[in-house]
């Protein structure tokens, strides 16, 4: 009976030693987006640790020792910034426009999350734009586009963009359908535009502004106390 499979033993290992790279990536991916599912964050100070540590910090370090990469492939570059420039455009032409036609309606303007210190003063709003929403998004970027996306594409190709798509929107499983529907989508359009300019500078400046805009458009519909 032992004699039955002898090559399996050596199948298995040459298996994992072809797909060690990936296995590494998606199971520290799962691991991340475990933890944060778990344990949302509702405060800035919150929001800013944990999306610094788990989508930044840990993710860098498996890169850095585990993997023993290049940064650079995975999306710390410049990339191509023509293609990078024109596509982040299209992107935050395309959602300001659908953010502010969401907002308008009552239903889903409720459902948003802001900052509610933003509402007494314009430089709460800046410092909370500039010194969390800002790290934050780029964490997000390194993490979803960068490390999870170009991770995985040697492997699966464009499928890596549908993946960290959903990835993403799994986070927000318990949120409205407009909320699902709004964070896939972005995430899908940041991800083709990380994808062509081989660069999440772009996708992470493009989120960043769309995010802005968004909180700007709430803010005025509660400071004018409409409903």
């Amino acid at each position: 009976m032992q004699k039955k499979y002898p090559n399996r033993p050596k199948k298995l290992n040459s298996f994992f030693f072809q797909h060690h790279r990936e296995a590494t990536i998606a199971f520290s991916a799962l691991l991340i987006l475990l933890v944060r599912f778990l344990f949302p964050a509702k405060l800035a100070g919150e929001m800013f640790w944990i999306n610094l540590f788990l989508f930044l910090v840990f993710p860098w370090l498996i890169v850095r020792f585990l993997l023993k990469e290049n940064l650079n492939d995975f999306g710390i570059s410049a990339g191509n910034l023509k293609r990078g420039v024109s596509l982040s455009v299209i992107f935050v032409l395309v959602f300001v426009f659908l953010n502010y036609f969401l907002v308008s309606k009552t239903g889903f303007r409720n459902q948003l999350q802001i900052y509610t210190p933003s509402l007494a003063s314009f430089w709460i709003f800046l410092w909370f734009q500039l010194v969390v929403s800002l790290p934050s998004h780029f964490s997000w970027e390194f993490f979803f586009r960068g490390f999870l996306h170009m991770g995985l594409e040697k492997k699966i190709g464009k499928y890596a963009v549908l993946f960290q798509a959903l990835a993403q929107t799994l986070l927000y499983a318990r949120s409205s359908w407009a909320v699902i529907f709004l964070i896939g989508s972005s995430a899908l359009a940041a991800g083709l535009v990380a994808r062509q300019s081989r660069s999440i500078y772009y996708s992470f400046v493009s989120m960043w502004i769309i995010s802005v805009c968004l909180d700007i458009m709430v803010i005025r519909y509660l400071r004018l106390g409409l409903p």
